[in-house]
């Protein structure tokens, strides 16, 4: 813009004396002095608007450039309205629009902050006598600064008032519920968020912001059980600007360790007993938590913005690791589905996938108990014998679900979680050829279970680790006990990703040594997802009949009497390989509602579920 006129205004007067012959001087000399202040005015102009920092932004919440003094003045009449004190009742799907957050690619809501405005009352008087605190404003710039932020209070899902209530004690608590209810978009508080970390004032001292706020959302620190909404509220840390100066050393000295009451004389004793590296990594994550959570102000408004919009976009959520584990460095060319938005399977249900390699009896036995599992979509049969072929097609049980045989090139029990194409559900349900004592009750409550829980193991027989204090190295333990380390995938649901690990990004050695002794695919298997999800897997049902099943086959390698030598050998193996060991022992088992409650088995769910 500026150039074009320029351009035009170069044109003129240089066409001007010719254009204008008869003109007398003194005229000329009037027009060209005019022409040349215009000129210089439209420069001026260009260089304002291009010049950095020239023109304030109004998503600028700096302090430096923008301050109460230079917001307007918004005087409050006495008989303004006063919001309801606060619904104790309200929950998301009561008091929050979630229709105003829309649909949109990147499941993110947006924010709108409400512009900067001085309340007083009819005499003059502020309603705080902060004003807008250095606090407040970096939590601001914060949203306005991030993804979440929007200008356009149209596309707004959620409000933040420019109203600074972080200091209970500043405010008048009438005159700023007043202010709260004069902005345009209040709606009783619909959809609006507060953040206050300094609650209650005497003689109450509540845990909660006294200002009467309507249904609004509270960002607050000190909630009682009485206060907070859960599920609505978000609880936040009460922050501390002394926190500027803290500078936490490479290895901090803190992290937690809960000892009762009665055992503090055995404090030091306990304390000695826990591994340097458990040390280390507690002292890790301690630091973790406090740079992601506590440790400022954008760290605090950010956490408290992820929080509501894992709530308003559930499918897109966080997982639990991310939110409670530090970040660690995993294979950079694997995405793992379970930590990304959820998008429908091709097919609901599970596909259970069925190794065997010569017992047609039993494989048929299993086939249809499983066939009567009202969650099974496919039944997949991996054939592992090469030197026999499978039975015919009439030979089969019929069955409802689709049943496919895969014959496979070698005879390895790593067949078993190869990710075939068959395989189109995200449940997978590996089970053994002589696993014949599972109902089809027992078998629909443990897929029901990993949908709810879809990045652990499910299964049924359950195993432990013990470390060998004599031997210096791991034990495999199959006695029946009430701890857990792993459950056996001759019977286990989980997520069709991990075959995709299993198969290639399996670490060092390991599926090779499987493969080579013909046993622990499924010791592998537990350690790969414990160390990918931090998690113990969960075991459902009791089944004695599971205590030992590698005790009780006839024709299988568990007969062979150095069977659970090498399965400690294996522990050892894989806990070298990993560098670490990363099973999880937990004294855990999921069972169905009602399980063992003296009531009707017939108005049970899941009525035929073994007793121990």
């Amino acid at each position: 813009m500026v150039r074009l006129s320029m351009c035009s205004s170069g044109k003129y007067s240089l066409r001007g004396p010719a254009l204008i012959p008869r003109m007398k001087t003194k005229h000329r000399i009037y027009y060209i002095t005019l022409f040349s202040v215009v000129l210089l005015g439209l420069i001026a102009t260009g260089m304002f608007q291009f010049w950095p920092h020239s023109i304030e932004s109004t998503a600028d919440w700096s302090l430096d450039r923008r301050s109460m003094h230079d917001a307007p003045l918004i005087q409050l009449p006495v008989s303004n309205p006063i919001p309801e004190r606060g619904d104790l009742s309200c929950r998301m799907h009561t008091c929050f629009d979630v229709y105003r957050c829309g649909y949109n690619p990147k499941n993110r809501i947006k924010v709108y902050i409400y512009p900067l405005q001085r309340f007083v009352d009819e005499g003059g008087v502020p309603i705080s006598s902060t004003g807008l605190s250095r606090e407040y404003n970096d939590l601001l710039s914060t949203i306005s600064d991030s993804e979440f932020y929007t200008d356009d209070v149209t596309r707004a899902c959620l409000f933040v008032p420019s109203i600074d209530v972080l200091n209970q004690n500043s405010l008048r608590i009438r005159e700023t519920a007043q202010a709260l209810a004069m902005l345009p978009r209040w709606d009783k508080g619909m959809n609006h968020l507060l953040f206050n970390m300094l609650p209650g004032g005497p003689p109450d001292y509540n845990t909660a912001l006294d200002v009467p706020r309507d249904r609004a959302l509270l960002a607050g620190g000190g909630f009682s059980t009485w206060t907070y909404r859960q599920g609505y509220d978000v609880s936040i840390p009460v922050y501390s600007p002394l926190s500027a100066d803290v500078e936490l050393p490479e290895r901090q000295p803190g992290a937690s360790v809960v000892i009762p009451e009665e055992k503090l004389p055995e404090m030091y004793t306990i304390l000695k007993s826990i591994p340097h590296r458990q040390v280390e990594e507690m002292q890790r994550q301690a630091c973790w938590f406090w740079d992601a959570y506590f440790s400022s102000m954008k760290a605090i408004g950010m956490t408290t913005l992820q929080i509501i919009n894992d709530r308003i976009y559930p499918y897109a959520a966080r997982t639990y690791e991310q939110w409670n584990n530090p970040p660690v460095v995993k294979w950079s060319s694997v995405n793992s589905p379970l930590f990304l938005p959820l998008i429908p399977p091709r097919s609901p249900g599970f596909t259970a996938v069925v190794l065997t390699y010569d017992r047609i009896e039993s494989l048929f036995r299993v086939i249809t108990e499983i066939s009567k599992v009202p969650s099974l979509a496919k039944l997949l049969v991996v054939w592992n014998n090469q030197n026999k072929s499978p039975p015919e097609d009439s030979l089969w049980p019929k069955i409802a679900a689709p049943l496919k045989v895969v014959r496979t090139k070698e005879n390895k029990l790593s067949n078993r979680f190869f990710p075939y194409d068959e395989i189109e559900t995200e449940a997978v349900l590996a089970i053994d050829d002589d696993i014949i004592m599972l109902t089809s009750d027992e078998l629909q409550f443990g897929y029901e279970v990993r949908e709810r829980i879809p990045y652990r193991l499910v299964g049924y027989p359950g195993r432990l680790h013990l470390w060998d204090h004599e031997m210096g190295k791991w034990k495999y333990e199959s006695e029946w006990t009430n701890e857990v380390s792993m459950v056996l995938t001759g019977a286990a649901f989980y997520h069709k990703y991990f075959n995709y690990l299993y198969t290639y990004k399996m670490p060092g050695d390991i599926k090779n040594w499987v493969d080579a002794h013909m046993n622990c695919e499924d010791i592998a298997i537990n350690f790969l997802v414990a160390n990918i999800t931090g998690k113990a897997p969960i075991k459902v049902t009791p089944r004695k009949k599971f205590k030992c099943p590698e005790c009780t086959a006839i024709d299988g390698l568990s007969l062979d009497q150095t069977h659970m030598v090498e399965r400690s050998e294996c522990i050892n193996k894989f806990a070298s390989v990993f560098g670490t060991m990363p099973l999880k022992v937990v004294e855990h088992r999921a069972d169905p509602v009602l399980y063992k409650d003296d009531f009707p088995e017939k108005l049970k769910s899941f009525p035929n579920i073994g007793s121990l």
